[in-house]
């Protein structure tokens, strides 16, 4: 099974010469999911999950009590499972690619396939990241200012980032583990992810604020994402976020049902066009019924001066 854009690439051009439009159409579809779940960064946070209808509509347990110690003979009492409605809706995402006559005259058709594969795989990423990024900083819990800007004289990179661990780690509502620190994503504005990987020196020993954290808190991950990085992005680029990464705490839905033509194939112009869709959406798994956020998300409030 292909792992890389270019592996994906490849098999599309050993299979594009089929004849048959409905397998051409299948090795599209397949190919183009396959690279833009590939580069979607941002589902190592809210993982992919598929659906067979476009509304989703059901409830979760929230909190499940456990009676402890229970009389011998005895039962606990009923009524201790919180039930949440968990409701929300794909939409769609649309996006097309040309295969010129005068390419096929040229015996170039081949590149065009490569070319607008990972073209639309790219753009369909794009989306799908940004729209799980998005999603995922509207829905924080935790938030807290930090100590003083990274790029600024006194940086409090260490401090403001154990801040927003042990925020979530002390929380009752989010509930953690120990174990669940190898799950937490520390997301950041590029420039702020540069400067956690500066070299100082920490207990007399060089080593990056980074590699110092990671130290302390083993399986983090610390993470840039572009989408974060300018004024004019998501949050402003100035704000970072832990994220207690799993289904638990944020899903990016996906429809995998069918009735729906996936890939279609018509003339346009002198050319055939191929025009894919998917429908996704990311959806926070809330703390309650009554709020939209989730405690197993902590915002570090402008941690850069000049994003």
């Amino acid at each position: 099974m292909p792992y890389t854009l270019d592996e994906i690439i490849k098999e599309v051009a050993l299979q594009e010469t089929t004849s048959d439009i409905v397998v051409r159409q299948n090795i599209i579809r397949e190919f183009i999911y396959r690279g833009a779940g590939l580069l979607t960064d941002a589902v190592m946070l809210f993982p992919e999950v598929g659906y067979n209808q476009l509304d989703i509509k059901g409830e979760i347990n929230t909190h499940i009590d456990v009676d402890y110690p229970v009389a011998e003979g005895a039962v606990g009492p009923e009524g201790r499972i919180t039930w949440m409605p968990f409701n929300f809706s794909l939409e769609k995402a649309e996006g097309s690619f040309k295969i010129t006559d005068e390419a096929k005259v040229r015996q170039q058709a081949n590149l065009q396939w490569q070319t607008g594969v990972k073209s639309l795989s790219r753009a369909m990423a794009r989306k799908k990241n940004y729209n799980i990024l998005e999603i995922m900083i509207a829905g924080y819990t935790i938030t807290n200012n930090t100590g003083g800007a990274w790029d600024s004289g006194s940086p409090k990179i260490i401090e403001d980032m154990q801040t927003a661990i042990n925020a979530l780690l002390e929380s009752d509502t989010a509930d953690l583990t120990m174990q669940d620190i190898g799950k937490m994503v520390i997301a950041l504005p590029i420039k702020a992810f540069n400067l956690a990987a500066q070299l100082t020196t920490i207990a007399n020993i060089k080593m990056s604020f980074a590699d110092y954290l990671k130290g302390q808190f083993p399986g983090i991950k610390l993470v840039p994402f572009k989408e974060l990085s300018t004024s004019a992005g998501l949050g402003g680029g100035n704000d970072g976020y832990v994220v207690v990464a799993g289904t638990d705490t944020g899903r990016h839905g996906v429809f995998r049902g069918g009735g729906i033509p996936l890939v279609e194939e018509k003339r346009d112009g002198a050319a055939t066009k191929y025009t894919v869709r998917q429908y996704f959406k990311s959806k926070v798994v809330p703390d309650s019924d009554t709020v939209a956020t989730s405690s197993r998300i902590a915002r570090m409030a402008s941690i850069l001066g000049t994003p």
